[in-house]
């Protein structure tokens, strides 16, 4: 009987514990839509606001949903553009494995983030607050 008693405060314990991180990441603010100072490949917008594509690139995008990338690898060409929308309740950051070449502020459902990738290499992501969720974009 100790044993299920036991088992019962545990249980109880770890959902108050999982409660209280889901209250905390949906009470996290989403970022302003203002890019780093200094940066112009780097834009978080609302989705009416996504930068022009340059002659000749194209455009692709990846939605934010389910805590993952979807796609979660990409291959594109040199000058293109991609674009995160975030889908879901709760704010994401698109952030470079190693380097600083993807680095967002975190931003909530419906805005985006877009960067330009002007070189040729492998860029591989992750959600700051969720390092779970990964990406990869390979540029050509």
């Amino acid at each position: 009987m100790a044993n299920k008693n036991l088992f019962i405060i545990i249980a109880v314990i770890a959902l108050l514990a999982v409660g209280g991180a889901v209250y905390y990441f949906m009470q996290q603010p989403a970022s302003s839509n203002n890019p780093p100072a200094g940066s112009s490949d780097n834009n978080i917008n609302s989705p009416e606001t996504t930068p022009p594509a340059s002659e000749g690139s194209q455009t692709y995008n990846i939605e934010i949903s389910g805590f993952s990338f979807k796609p979660s690898e990409l291959t594109i060409k040199t000058g293109d553009i991609v674009t995160w929308t975030n889908q879901d309740p709760f704010s994401h950051t698109i952030t470079s494995d190693s380097g600083s070449e993807l680095n967002s502020e975190k931003f909530g459902k419906g805005e985006t983030y877009s960067h330009t990738f002007n070189t040729a290499g492998t860029y591989e992501y992750h959600c700051a607050p969720h390092p779970v969720m990964k990406g990869k974009i390979i540029v050509e």
